[in-house]
């Protein structure tokens, strides 16, 4: 399996990981958590849009660079404290 196949891969099951977070009933989030976890997934799709249009000189690395704005996303997520709601 090559290298980015396997970065794609790490990029879909942590995508998926954060739809589940997300998704749990009965949560709310803090405001600016939420939206550094958008900031970030946006940054991914423009990477990973960039990477199919042509538009990247080094996918390799803008790969990596992707896992590591998922990875944070999902900090951002998964380790905040959920509020419960009323």
């Amino acid at each position: 399996m090559s290298e980015e196949r396997d970065k794609m891969l790490r990029i879909n099951r942590q995508a998926k990981e954060i739809l589940q977070s997300m998704l749990r009933d009965g949560k709310e989030y803090d405001e600016y958590l939420l939206k550094n976890a958008v900031e970030q997934l946006a940054r991914s799709v423009v990477d990973l849009s960039n990477i199919q249009l042509g538009l990247d000189s080094d996918p390799p690395t803008t790969l990596k660079a992707t896992v590591v704005k998922l990875q944070i996303a999902q900090n951002s997520v998964e380790f905040s404290q959920p509020k419960q709601l009323a």
